[in-house]
């Protein structure tokens, strides 16, 4: 498929055969699937089919949601993953494939055949600790010497000196991703916020988080109880153009979600709420923080403690819906629905009791595939949502400055002193400045992905084609959205 990498169409793929066998009861065959992935055509990426396996295997691990560091055969763990008491749930969600890590070169300056020995010599008069000399004709670097400052790159009038950084180290803004033994990286999770930037980001497919699709599967095939499925609005577009909210609510259905709430109602309380906040803080001279993104959040407690007091103490759209559904039927058990890799993290600390498992949009299209459902050639479902519906402020949400706008849209809002930053890397660059009193605000909205939720990790679409959608949803042009 066009614009689609071979790393996510192997991703997919597995998580699609991991979801078809637990769909169609034949789980107990999954020692079977690696090579049956080999044969299907994954296998010409490493040195051998034999290594192939081994790394589809990890992969299928991290589908079922089990722990990479159990090494019992795979039809082992189907008990331990499908249950709601999983020991591997107190693992983090993103894990490293160290089979999968290509050991990326970790010198970080490096000349390179383009060198012409020039008279200038510019890279040995930048370099401030003489690590530059001459040999054979062509500059070499001390590396004993060599402090990595980067000033003989700049200083290269012919580019043959270059800073290179492994992809995944490059993405992760904190600095939580570093080399481990034998130069495969390791991530320090008392860094990491979740945001899933290096599991984009890296080339070998060795990052991933684990998913939940078993246990939401276990709780669609069971009727003792109802499932409900809580659906971020970043859902808009991901499905194709042709997939609305009345085709999409038919098909969670067919699927065997009891209800379809979406998020954006907790959302519009959210937004509320915050805003109260923001007029109490106002009043007492402090800055508020939203509190809907857990990677600005995990960002802030964890670089910036001396900020968190100005994160609001609202709880996030998923937290508030989820106990919304819970109050009204407290046996019922809730799948969140979204973009996020973060959302996993939050829904096992903060969500505890709330939110029972949760799914991306491309784990949710593996469960679709498996049961043989089409969302666009679902008849439109006919319904009234429960608690009302959402408003265009709460599907805002989805996108980066929409949280700003609803906080901040009662009157006198052209007073307040606002802005909103997405991705980690600009939220830290604006958190330093804030941090050391450079610049000051009434309100901040964080993003941890770039855009905003419709640039998450687990998305299907492009942001771009993202934004648009979320554009005509609001806009609603005429027609209801929440509506056939």
């Amino acid at each position: 498929m066009a614009g689609i990498s071979e790393i996510t169409v192997i991703k997919r793929k597995v998580l699609k055969e991991v979801a078809t066998l637990a769909w169609q009861g034949r789980i107990e065959e999954i020692d079977s699937l690696p090579r049956k992935l080999t044969n299907d055509g994954i296998k010409n990426y490493r040195c051998c089919e034999y290594k192939e396996r081994a790394i589809l295997t990890d992969r299928i691990k991290l589908a079922m949601g089990a722990d990479l560091s159990d090494k019992a055969r795979l039809s082992s763990l189907i008990q331990e993953s499908e249950s709601l008491n999983n020991q591997a749930q107190a693992q983090p969600m993103i894990s490293i494939i160290e089979k999968a890590c290509d050991h990326c070169p970790i010198e970080k300056i490096v000349v390179t055949n383009a060198c012409r020995n020039c008279v200038a010599h510019n890279c040995l008069n930048a370099c401030p600790r003489n690590a530059i000399e001459i040999v054979n004709n062509r500059a070499y670097i001390n590396k004993e010497l060599c402090v990595e400052c980067g000033l003989c790159v700049k200083a290269c009038r012919f580019g043959a000196i270059l800073e290179i950084e492994r992809p995944c180290t490059r993405a992760c803004a904190v600095g939580a991703i570093s080399p481990g033994e034998n130069s495969t990286s390791k991530i320090d999770h008392e860094k990491c916020v979740e945001c899933g930037a290096c599991v984009v980001a890296c080339p070998f497919g060795a990052i991933s988080d684990r998913s939940e699709i078993l246990q939401v599967i276990a709780f669609l095939k069971t009727g003792s109880f109802s499932t409900k499925a809580l659906v971020a609005p970043s859902i808009a577009g991901q499905f194709g153009p042709m997939v609305n909210w009345p085709r999409l609510v038919s098909g969670l259905k067919k699927l065997g979600f009891s209800e379809v709430i979406p998020v954006a109602l907790g959302a519009d309380q959210v937004g509320k709420e915050e805003s109260q906040e923001l007029r109490e803080k106002i009043k007492e001279g402090e800055t508020l923080f939203n509190s809907c993104c857990p990677s600005f959040k995990n960002l802030i407690e964890k670089n910036f403690p001396s900020l968190a007091t100005h994160l609001s103490t609202t709880k996030s759209p998923m937290l508030v819906t989820a106990e919304m559904v819970k109050k009204a039927d407290p046996k019922a058990k809730t799948v969140f629905i979204g973009p996020c890799i973060a959302k996993k993290g939050e829904a096992k600390h903060a969500g505890v009791g709330l939110i029972d498992a949760v799914l991306t949009f491309e784990e949710l299209a593996a469960i679709l595939v498996a049961a043989e459902i089409n969302l666009a050639d679902c008849e439109p479902a006919v319904e009234r949502i429960t608690g009302g519906t959402p408003s265009a402020s709460g599907v805002n949400f989805a996108r980066s400055g929409g949280v700003m706008t609803a906080v901040t849209e009662e009157d006198g809002a052209a007073e307040i002193k606002k802005i909103s930053a997405s991705g980690i890397k600009d939220c830290m660059d604006l958190l330093k400045k804030v941090s050391k009193g450079i610049e000051s605000y009434d309100f901040i909205e964080g993003m941890g992905c770039e855009g905003g939720c419709i640039g998450g990790p687990g998305t299907l679409v492009n942001t771009k084609v993202a934004t648009r959608a979320l554009r005509k949803t609001t806009e609603n042009k005429g027609e209801d959205q929440f509506a056939s």
